[in-house]
């Protein structure tokens, strides 16, 4: 972004196919053509709750989480609408950070607020969608927020984090093929 900040967006369409690919498509490009010009998040989010209110069928909702790193300072600022909690990992263990306002599309004008979570050097931000901590395994289990922040604490001490993350979900599902598509995104800081 101008200035030097790193925009963040982690979202997920409620719903699977060509609509749901084409929504995300769209939210894509207008969240790109906005960032720039308009770095209130609460307001932006909420602006495009509204577009998403107006022109998508009832049913039709995402989850998303935006944020904005300022590497310099350290300080990252989000709005999680919706979305799984997202995470921190430093020095004081594992931090989350939960939602501040309902998905987006879904009841529509109730607002967001946004946080700050202070970063040092080293930290690590984990992002994800709901298909890993939705992933089964062949007895029908989910993966789950438990064993997911176990995951994460195992991670601090591997050389790749992500490959780690992913290394166990893909153990913990055995030969179940995934039923949800997931996204998986760390971000050193520092």
């Amino acid at each position: 972004l101008p200035g030097g900040s790193i925009a963040l967006i982690v979202g997920d369409v409620s719903g699977k196919g060509v609509g749901a690919a084409l929504l995300m498509a769209n939210i894509q490009a207008t969240l790109r053509a906005r960032l720039p010009l308009e770095l209130d998040l609460p307001a932006l989010v909420d602006a495009v709750d509204r577009d998403v209110a107006e022109n998508t069928p009832n049913e039709v909702y995402l989850t998303l989480f935006i944020a904005i790193l300022d590497p310099v300072r350290g300080l990252l600022r989000y709005v999680n609408a919706g979305h799984n909690p997202q995470f921190v990992l430093g020095a004081a263990g594992l931090h989350k950070m939960p939602a501040t306002g309902l998905p987006v599309g879904l009841l529509s004008g109730r607002g967001y607020s946004e946080q700050t979570v202070q970063l040092a050097a080293g930290d690590m931000l984990f992002l994800y969608t709901d298909g890993c901590v939705e992933a089964e395994n062949d007895r029908g289990d989910f993966l789950g927020m438990e064993r997911l922040e176990q995951l994460l604490t195992a991670s601090e001490k591997s050389r790749d984090p992500l490959r780690h993350v992913e290394a166990g979900i893909a153990e913990f599902r055995g030969k179940s093929e995934p039923s949800d598509d997931s996204t998986l995104m760390t971000v050193r800081v520092g």
